[in-house]
């Protein structure tokens, strides 16, 4: 089973997910906590809303498509939420919007390229 899957289902079960990067990212680019803390913010929020896509994707038995699909206008929401645009305009927006669904669908990727081997607690 791929990571994304696995994490989708513990999602639907209701159970809580830690993960540590943070203190890891810290130690290898140290003086720089400010810019990983927002970098870090950044990919964590694309990143749960491509995991809380794929748990109502599981519940509603949607396909990747259309998980992809549902994902992509609130990743690009993030996306002009986030830092990446301050004093930006966005001139194409159907580039853009193109832009966050690659965003999206590559970091779907990214999480179903990780063992499946999640630490989890239960919320119960």
């Amino acid at each position: 089973m791929k990571f994304l899957s696995k994490l989708g289902q513990i999602i639907l079960k209701g159970v809580e997910i830690y993960t540590g990067f943070e203190p890891v990212a810290e130690m290898a680019f140290p003086g720089q906590k400010q810019n990983l803390q927002v970098v870090s913010r950044d990919l964590s929020e694309i990143a749960s809303i491509v995991v809380e896509v794929e748990g109502v994707g599981q519940a509603l038995k949607l396909a990747g498509p259309q998980k992809l699909q549902a994902a992509a206008p609130l990743v690009a929401q993030a996306i002009l939420q986030s830092s990446i645009l301050v004093n930006h305009s966005i001139n194409d927006q159907a580039l853009f919007a193109q832009g966050a669904q690659k965003i999206a669908d590559g970091m779907a990727d990214v999480l179903n390229s990780l063992h499946d081997n999640i630490q989890t607690t239960s919320k119960t």
